[in-house]
């Protein structure tokens, strides 16, 4: 059994408390003038590490205070040590513990601290560039991430001889591409996410995306380097490949090679073709096409007649996400070519990813409606590590699209009663207002459901008694994230646009253990599971599950437990892409 196995059986069913970190402080340069700092291994006082907006919601979380407590909570600006003001924390009922819950009144620039007693909180910025300095160390990440070239400081030229057909043995060149996590492996749907995430950042950006001027080339390059393998997954018959060195039938593939092929140590290409994967390819090949279609007019034609021959090779249909993802294939073939047949099909598709909401009040209750059902043949409601907001994501692009289509006006309101009539509910039960991952009928499985009412029961984390796998939820939320964002803009919401940044701030340190989670930015950053390179700046891991009672856990004692603590493409590409847009200037017209 590999490390990876083997660490995966290893309990995370601690209370949030018994898994805190234990960390050592410093005490800040100004101690002379401030109260003595004491150093807690699970801190009272948490609140986003990078800062917030000058005119953004600024929350502060007091967790699980003595009522007494917080009469000497105090914010000052420790850049100028002025006079600190006096706050008064409200008392909030909330899922996972209650607390106190402060609005900071700051508007005003500068580097701000909060103590309560002998606590201090973590200094935060208040400046307009606090989270858009964060995208060139996330977008570094990909970099030191290259398979198939030295990586200066992280590894040497690696996998040149990548790989042989699982089915034949045949070798075939399928060299280049990402290394997707804390591992070396290389499967598609989750890795294409980053060219997604890239392109998506160039559209919502442009060349202005990087205070340093790196513009769009640096962008640009960054996705040929994966492209270059994700053509490579290409069957004859138009249809992509599942994935390159991901275990299977007991064959371990998640080391280094002699970069020599057939040998004993050549590595796998495992040739299922999943329909997901191959709508995520017409996705990619279809914005690559748009992308350089002026600045290299033969790639842009060569990416999309790969797109188009695994358009015409798939059937699109399946569960809630694929039928989402083919809709957005549909939508970004439609934009590469302006031809009706695509824009026919991202329309119907539409209309079919509406008739799988849930509408009206079920289970016995009238608190919850507008979720989505599995499929067609499947009401059980759906849920997915972080693919939950895509069908919202979906109906707002095509709304904005096709804004004359005769069914506009449903995808928008199938998105209005999504966010109004779930996504608000469930995130108004918990201080930290995170989406649940999902609402349940009755227990699905041995282990604690909320009860919510009725029949419905629902989960902040993905059950760890359904299967062996399961991981921390930042790619969830920065979904929902990005669809927020996207509907503040489209029915001109504010409210949605701070419950977007809510999601993000969990993942900056906002939450339960007061720990960022993109190495290099905060503080109590858990030690990644990366069992090749180590720590990687920039990189974002899996973050925050749950026990079998539902309570946040999270490795911060470094027994790399992969299902919290490991790094994962998507989380990065999703975060330039909701990030991305919340930067954007606003629409015009």
């Amino acid at each position: 059994m590999d490390r990876r196995r083997f660490l995966s059986y290893l309990a995370l069913a601690t209370p949030a408390a018994a898994a805190a970190q234990r960390i050592s402080a410093v005490r800040p340069p100004q101690a002379a003038r401030v109260e003595k700092c004491t150093p807690r291994s699970t801190p009272r006082l948490v609140l986003n590490h990078l800062g917030f907006l000058p005119r953004g919601k600024k929350v502060l979380i007091v967790r699980a205070p003595a009522p007494s407590d917080a009469s000497g909570c105090n914010l000052r600006d420790i850049g100028h040590l002025s006079k600190p003001t006096v706050l008064r924390p409200e008392k909030v009922t909330s899922d996972l513990g209650d607390c106190l819950v402060a609005n900071l009144d700051l508007e005003k620039e500068g580097l701000y601290q909060v103590t309560l007693g002998e606590e201090c909180s973590v200094p935060f910025f208040v400046r307009p560039d606090v989270w858009r300095r964060t995208l060139p160390k996330a977008i570094d990440y990909f970099k030191f991430q290259r398979c198939g070239m030295e990586v200066p400081n992280f590894h040497s030229a690696c996998h040149l001889d990548d790989a042989r057909r699982r089915d034949t043995g045949e070798h075939v060149d399928v060299t280049g591409g990402w290394h997707d996590a804390g591992d070396l492996r290389k499967p598609m749907y989750s890795t294409m996410l980053i060219g997604i995430g890239l392109l998506q950042l160039a559209r919502n950006l442009g060349g202005d995306w990087d205070q340093a001027g790196s513009g769009l080339e640096r962008l640009h390059d960054e996705v040929r380097w994966g492209n270059r393998y994700f053509l490579k997954m290409q069957d004859s018959d138009g249809l992509i490949w599942r994935d390159t060195a991901c275990d299977e039938a007991g064959q371990i593939d998640n080391h280094w090679t002699d970069n020599r092929a057939d040998n004993s140590d050549d590595r796998y290409i495992n040739v299922q073709k999943p329909a997901q994967t191959s709508a995520i390819f017409v996705v990619l090949q279809a914005m690559v096409a748009s992308a350089l279609r002026k600045s290299d007019p033969p790639y842009a034609k060569r990416c999309l007649a790969a797109a188009v021959r695994c358009w015409n090779a798939s059937k699109r249909a399946g569960d809630l996400y694929d039928l989402s993802w083919w809709a957005l294939a549909g939508l970004e073939m439609h934009r590469a070519t302006r031809r009706v047949e695509y824009a026919e099909a991202a329309r119907s598709l539409g209309t079919e990813l509406v008739s799988l909401q849930n509408r009206s009040f079920i289970g016995s209750q009238r608190i919850i409606r507008g979720f989505w059902y599995t499929s067609g043949a499947d009401s059980t409601p759906a849920t997915h590590w972080g693919f939950a907001a895509l069908p919202s994501l979906v109906l707002l692009e095509l709304s904005e699209v096709f804004s004359d289509h005769p069914d506009a006006g449903r995808w928008r309101d199938a998105v209005r009663l999504h966010l109004d009539q779930y996504v608000v509910p469930m995130t108004s039960r918990c201080a930290y207002r995170i989406v649940p991952f999902g609402v349940f009928t009755g227990l699905p499985t041995p282990e604690h459901y909320r009860p919510l009412a009725g029949e419905l029961t629902y989960r902040y984390f993905m059950p760890v008694r359904k299967e062996l796998w399961w991981v921390g939820l930042n790619s969830h939320l920065q979904g929902y994230a990005l669809a927020l964002e996207m509907a503040a803009r489209a029915f001109n919401r504010n409210g949605y646009r701070e419950l977007a940044y809510r999601q993000l701030e969990w993942i900056m340190g906002a939450n339960p253990f007061g720990a960022c989670l993109m190495t290099g930015e905060g503080l109590r950053n858990p030690y990644p599971y990366s069992r090749f390179v180590g720590q990687v700046p920039g990189g974002i891991i899996n973050g925050i599950g749950g026990n079998t009672q539902d309570e946040p856990v999270l490795d911060t004692e470094c027994v790399l437990d992969w299902r919290t603590g490991e790094y994962w493409s998507p989380h990065n590409a999703f975060y330039v892409w909701a990030l991305s847009l919340l930067e954007a200037p606003p629409a015009q017209g």
